[in-house]
Formats: C-alpha cells, structure tokens, sequence
C-alpha cells in the first residue's frame, strides 16, 4: 500500500506547477527538481490506515463528538463568585498539565463567545499551518514567501456586548419590552437575598 500511496502522490505531484522560493528556490532548476523527486522515490513511505468504520452511524458519532462540542463543559468550571469565574484548563506546552485560571465574568463570556459561528461558518479544527503550536511564526512565514502585507498590530479585543453586536446582528443592551432603552451594567449592588 505504501508504494501504491507514494506513486499516485508522486505522479499528481510532479503535475503540479510550483514556484519555489526562499532555501528551496533550487527547484526551480529542471535537474534538481528532477533529483529532488528520485530521492522522494527512493525514500520508504508509511501508510498509516486505520480499519474503516463499521457504518456510518459509527462516523456520524465519531465527527458529532469533535464538532458538536460545546467550549467548555460544566465540570470544568470550578466556581462562579461575585465578578470572576474559575475554571480547569490544559496547557499542553507545560506537559499537558492541568492549570486553573480564574478570569472576569465579562472576559469569560467574552472568550466563550468566541466560539460562537457566525451562520453558515462550520467548525473545522485548523491544522497544518493554521494548527495552534506555531501558528504565528508559520502564519508569517506564509505572508513573507507570498509577499502579503505583515501586520505587528494586535487585534482589537471586543467587549461581550459589541462580540454579540457583530456576530448576530443584535444590540443585545436593547430593551426587550419597549425596543428604545437600554439595560446599562451597575457595579457595586448586591445580589438579591432570597426570603
């Protein structure tokens, strides 16, 4: 399978019409380009394939786990006191060690909103270039091989309310009785005590 794999890969390959650019700007040469795909043919491919899936009631559960998952499950959440909220994370670049972090309730919905689709965007995990690990350094290094314009400006942060606003079209501060006022946030009241 894996000789099958490299030839059909290697013949659709060498039909492609490359530039190369940077370290590999060699290629563009007929000659090397030629003995860069002898020793891609000389090279042991592996093939890794797993057994297929028994039905596709076993694909239809497999894709619904990674893309009908929600942020952040609830077990996750450790508390929720006054302004802040406390939650488990993963950080994988210490050794996939659990942390806690603890943020505003406005950054917290902030951040949990952002994993909120505009309609008709679908969730797709990135990977490749758009994976997390490096993705600036690689993302760069795109822009600087194609010759885009690079931005060292960070985005603008939007607050929960303008978040809203841009992805469903909505002032989600207007008053849903009279459609004209607007709820406003009053720091420094308690919350109700329950007689």
């Amino acid at each position: 399978m894996a000789s099958k794999f490299r030839g059909k890969f290697l013949y659709h390959f060498k039909q492609m019409k490359l530039d190369w650019y940077g370290g590999s700007q060699e290629l563009n040469d007929p000659s090397k380009w030629q003995d860069f795909l002898n020793i891609l043919y000389q090279k042991d491919w592996y093939v890794y394939c797993k057994c297929p899936f028994k039905a596709s009631n076993s694909v239809i559960s497999y894709l619904g786990r990674y893309t009908h998952r929600v942020a952040i499950a609830n077990h996750r959440i450790l508390s929720v006191k006054d302004t802040v909220v406390s939650f488990k994370w993963r950080d994988y670049r210490d050794g996939k060690k659990e942390k806690v972090m603890t943020l505003s309730v406005d950054e917290f919905i902030r951040r949990f909103l952002l994993h909120i689709l505009p309609p008709r965007f679908t969730k797709i995990r990135h990977y490749g270039f758009l994976s997390s690990a490096a993705k600036k350094k690689k993302l760069t290094l795109c822009k600087l091989l194609t010759g885009a314009k690079i931005t060292t400006k960070a985005p603008e942060k939007l607050s929960y309310v303008e978040l809203m606003q841009v992805l469903t079209g909505r002032d989600i501060t207007l008053c849903p009785r009279c459609g004209k006022g607007h709820f406003v946030s009053i720091s420094g009241l308690s919350p109700p005590i329950a007689v």
